[in-house]
């Protein structure tokens, strides 16, 4: 069972968050807890390098689903569904042990890299004009 939506044009209203397709990793499902009107699902991410770019109320792609991120820990990160969105997509049938494809919202990873370069830069001025 796969999720299917059909592409965006360019004339077209953008309700949520922009999907490229491009799977970065998987994940691990991990914990489900149930409630009346929600349903929260844990995943642990096969390359944990990855988890800098996954940030509380940021966006994740979870199967091609654009889901906003619940809470993170170093090596985990939840999202939150409501009965809607698991009518509607393939995370209402997932269970513990499933593997699910991340993509990562590009916008993130690129200021998190740039900022990651830009005080490395700084770091290596400062390191030089020390020892000069």
């Amino acid at each position: 069972m796969v999720n299917v939506e059909r592409a965006a044009k360019f004339s077209d209203e953008i309700g949520g968050h922009l999907m490229s397709g491009h799977i970065m990793t998987t994940a691990e499902v991990v914990k489900i807890l149930t409630s009346e009107n929600n349903r929260q699902i844990w995943f642990k991410v096969q390359d944990p390098a990855l988890m800098k770019y996954i940030l509380y109320k940021g966006f994740i792609g979870v199967d091609g689903i654009s889901l906003t991120v619940g809470e993170v820990t170093p090596t985990r990160f939840c999202v939150h569904l409501i009965p809607e969105t698991l009518l509607r997509t393939t995370l209402g049938v997932k269970k513990l042990g499933d593997r699910v494809n991340i993509e990562i919202d590009p916008q993130t990873q690129a200021v998190v890299d740039t900022v990651e370069r830009v005080l490395a830069a700084k770091e290596a001025v400062q390191k030089a004009t020390q020892e000069s």
